[in-house]
């Protein structure tokens, strides 16, 4: 008798208070994920640079016209998306001036964009050798991003501005032709999205 009574209460205490609606949902289901929901989003960013050291000197490739493209799920939800490989283009400088170079690709992989309701924020995924970079200032130089594995650039997404911001994200690095290369380097740019697109 007791624990019917006691089942009861709590019956009763559940339905009044909504607990027992609120514990079945889980954490994630507060928020709905990217929207709007089945549309082609394309990041614009003018300000990417990926750094490193050659042979213990700074050293830094700056691309004024990246861009790179994914579909929204749909229905709702927050990925992770396969993306086109992202352009790192217009104009791309080194530290001394000279015209480089960056190559993407899929061959180990799909770049792929995940939206995360904390934040909010973004993480792209970088297959194995995803990309990698030449410059005429060091001719036979090839730096390879993410040599040995998948590694994901984690940012911040600002709802108000529809942008996702790297700052300083780390990515391994290998090189050939090119004396020694710092182990890990980071990128950084502000890739704003159209039409836009929010987090919830």
């Amino acid at each position: 008798m007791p624990s019917r009574i006691i089942s009861t209460v709590m019956t009763a205490v559940a339905a009044t208070t909504g607990l027992v609606a609120l514990a079945a949902v889980p954490a994630s289901a507060a928020g709905t994920g990217m929207s709007p929901t089945g549309t082609l989003i394309t990041f614009n960013s003018s300000d990417v640079t990926f750094k490193g050291t050659l042979s213990g000197i700074p050293f830094s490739v700056s691309c004024t016209a990246s861009s790179f493209s994914f579909t929204t799920p749909s229905p709702i939800g927050y990925g992770a998306v396969n993306t086109t490989d992202p352009v790192f283009g217009g104009t791309c400088k080194d530290t001394f001036g000279g015209t480089a170079t960056v190559h993407t690709n899929h061959t180990n992989g799909p770049w792929t964009w995940l939206a995360i309701q904390a934040g909010p924020a973004g993480t792209a995924t970088m297959p194995k050798a995803g990309a990698t970079f030449s410059t005429a200032t060091l001719p036979g130089c090839t730096v390879t991003a993410a040599p040995t594995g998948p590694v994901g650039l984690n940012g911040a997404y600002n709802n108000l501005t529809h942008t996702w911001t790297l700052n300083n994200a780390p990515v391994p690095f290998s090189a050939v032709g090119c004396g020694s290369v710092s182990p890990t380097g980071t990128v950084s740019g502000h890739f704003v999205s159209t039409p836009v697109m929010t987090i919830s």
